[in-house]
Formats: structure tokens, sequence, C-alpha cells
């Protein structure tokens, strides 16, 4: 079995990708992985392992830069205080300086304060980040049996990690493995990788709720409320909710994301979105929903940018016109509400509600799965620090969603 290495995901066409994910959901797809890969900064490679008919197994992966996302970098996610998970009863001195401490076994110079993902770039080098969110990273072809799944991953593996030998990348990093990835997760651990959970992934299950009011009955007295209330606050604004295509009111869609996020501290890039937006209504129009909000069929004051597969349906991005008075009274309805009803009317069975955000989740039905961060480099010490890092994250993770059990 042979293994190639590419420059990203157009290296393949979109017959041969199927063949790999052919039970993938829409953001696994080839059209939205090219789209990933033209909207984030970072190279991108794409890792296979064929035989005479074509890839067995591949992995996707991006080199992480200074420009990189918080939940697409790891030496963020390892170094960004939100993750230490401290509370009021907390020792928080006692805390960071532990976490200061295990990060600097990693190299010499550590910073006390400021740029600690960039320190860990210059100490051990940019990550090759492997991601999915709702599947495993390891796409292998299904009409091939286990063993030989099994060999192709491990050569992949291999591959990737002999990239990080040859000073492509300096480490292998793939931040969110699910717990019952079984395969993936015995060729890592026979490869050398260390582990731990630095977040979660939330998700409403929604199987064998033929209707939404079937699912509001199915949750507790405070959970009905919450849905309840979001409605009753979208009613009382005067506010109607539907679904518009995309592409038809794009620019529209794209200022009140825009908008939200300057709100949020954000300094989001308006063309930059624009084209994102558009390309996506390009290359995935069954799968991109728009549920907005108006005074009436022409208006458009607030929106949630909806993404629908056939196992699982997950929200993008949400926008809203805050000049407009009542308008931020939609976001609860727009983000939870309405996206459940439609997935049940669709027979989808899962609403995806991504990472972090846990409280504002877990009080409207959802359920908390970890996600395991593993991580390979290849100077043993430096590994050795690492686990220990990773190590003392997964217990603040672990503590802390303890309170997010179902």
């Amino acid at each position: 079995m042979a293994t190639d290495v590419t420059d990203g995901i157009g290296a393949v066409d979109e017959e041969t990708w199927a063949r790999l994910a052919a039970d993938a959901e829409p953001d696994a797809a080839h059209g939205y992985l090219l789209f990933r890969e033209r909207l984030e900064p970072g190279t991108a490679l794409l890792v296979t392992a064929d035989d005479d008919r074509g890839p067995v197994a591949a992995i996707h992966a991006v080199t992480a830069v200074t420009g990189t996302g918080l939940f697409s970098h790891p030496w963020k996610l390892l170094t960004e205080e939100q993750f230490l998970r401290l509370t009021p009863d907390d020792d928080a001195t006692r805390i960071r300086t532990e976490h200061r401490t295990l990060l600097g076994a990693l190299g010499p110079d550590a910073p006390e304060s400021g740029d600690l993902a960039g320190w860990l770039t210059t100490t051990v080098g940019e990550p090759l980040v492997v991601r999915t969110y709702d599947r495993s990273p390891l796409f292998t072809a299904p009409d091939v049996d286990t063993t030989r799944r099994r060999q192709a991953g491990r050569e992949v593996v291999a591959t990737l990690q002999d990239l990080v030998r040859q000073g492509r990348a300096g480490a292998v990093v793939l931040p969110y493995v699910a717990t019952d990835d079984e395969l993936l997760r015995g060729l890592l651990e026979a490869a050398g990788f260390v582990r731990g959970s630095v977040t979660a992934a939330s998700a409403l299950h929604l199987g064998g709720y033929p209707t939404y009011q079937a699912f509001l009955d199915g949750q507790n007295a405070e959970t009905r409320r919450n849905y309840r209330l979001a409605e009753r606050e979208v009613t009382r604004a005067g506010l109607q909710v539907r679904e518009v295509p995309l592409a038809e009111h794009v620019d529209r869609i794209v200022d009140l994301e825009a908008r939200t996020g300057e709100r949020n501290g954000a300094a989001p890039n308006r063309p930059q979105l624009r084209a994102a937006r558009a390309y996506l209504a390009a290359v995935l129009p069954g799968a991109i929903r728009v549920a907005v909000a108006g005074r009436s069929d022409a208006e458009v004051l607030a929106c949630t940018v909806q993404m629908y597969g056939r196992h699982g349906c997950c929200t993008l991005g949400y926008g809203s016109d805050y000049d407009v008075t009542g308008t931020s009274v939609a976001y609860h309805h727009l983000v939870f509400g309405q996206p459940v009803e439609s997935c049940i009317r669709a027979g989808v069975p899962r609403y995806r509600l991504g990472f972090e955000a846990f409280a504002p989740k877990f009080r409207r039905g959802a359920r908390v799965a970890k996600r395991e961060l593993w991580l390979w480099t290849p100077d043993e010490r430096q590994r050795e620090s690492f686990a220990r890092l990773l190590r003392f994250l997964d217990e603040r993770t672990t503590g802390h969603l303890a309170a997010y059990v179902r």
C-alpha cells in the first residue's frame, strides 16, 4: 500500500473523495473542505494510503499559524486561561502557577504572560492540525475490511509523523477525537501520541421525536420553559421567523453576521465573509439554510446560517441588527427552537451545538461529550512534558463537565 502527500483536498476529485466520505456530513464533503482551505490561513495537506483502486484511508490536515482561530489552533487551546476552568472557589494563583510551570517544561524562556501560543510555536513549531467536529478525522473506504483499514490508517498516521520529522511542522495534533473512535485512538496510542481532554462538544439528540411538541414534552419543566419563553419573546417583539435562500440574501446576512462579530469585539473581514457565504451557497445549495426573523416578509433583522446533513445539523453563524430595538430577543429561538423544529421536520436526528458555552446548551436539553486532544512530537522529553500538561488540563476539564452530566 502506497502513501501520498498532496497539497490539500483539491488533489483528489469529488468522486474519489466520496468513496472515503460516503456517509459523511456536509462539513466533511469535498466542497466544504475546499471552503475551509480558502477561508483558513495555513497550509493544507491531504495524506492518503492507496491500493490499486484508489485511496483506502485519508487524513486532511492544516498547519496552524498566528492568524488561525482559537478552536483550530491547539497551542491556543493549551494556553488560554478559559481552559483552566477557574471558579470562585478555586485557588486561582496556585492553578495558574501550575499551568505556567507545566508550559515552562516544554522549552526555555517561557513568558510569564502575553502570547504563550506564539511562544509555543517558536519553541515547538507550528502544529499540523487534524480536525473534524462530528466524525472521525480518519476517513476510510467502507468497502474495505477492518484489517486493511487499520493498515492504511497506520500508514497515514506514520506519514504525518514523518512530515514532522522532516520539518514540515513541529507536532501533529488531533484536538477533537471522540472517545468512541476506537480505530483511530488505537492507532494513535500505538504510534506514541499523548492525550487529554481540553473541551467537549454538545448536541441535542432528536431521534424518536416525531414532532417539535413531542420533543418539548420529553424535556423537564425548566427546559420546556426556556424554549417557550424564547418563542413568546419573538412573538411579543412582533417578529416572524421563516427560512430564506442564502444566495438571494447574502449581502444582508453577511452584514448582520459582521455586526454581531463587531459587537462581540471581533473585526470581521466583510469581503472575505461575503465570499465565504457565497461560496457555501454555490457548492452546498441543498445543505445550507438560513432562518431569519423580521417584522414582515420583506425584512431581515436577525439570522442564523445552518448546515444540514442526513445525520446532523449545525449553526454556522448568527447575526442581528442591533439598531432595531427588540431584535436581540430572537437569538435564543433562532439558535435553539427553530433549528430543533426544522431538524425534526426534516428527519435529522441530531442538532450539533459545537464547543464550550455548556450551560445555556445544557439548559435546553443538550448532552455533553468530551473530546480528546492527541499530540505527537518527535522529542521524547518534550512529548512527556505535553503529557503532563494534558493530564492537568484533562483534570480541570473533567471536573468542570461534571455539572453537565445527564
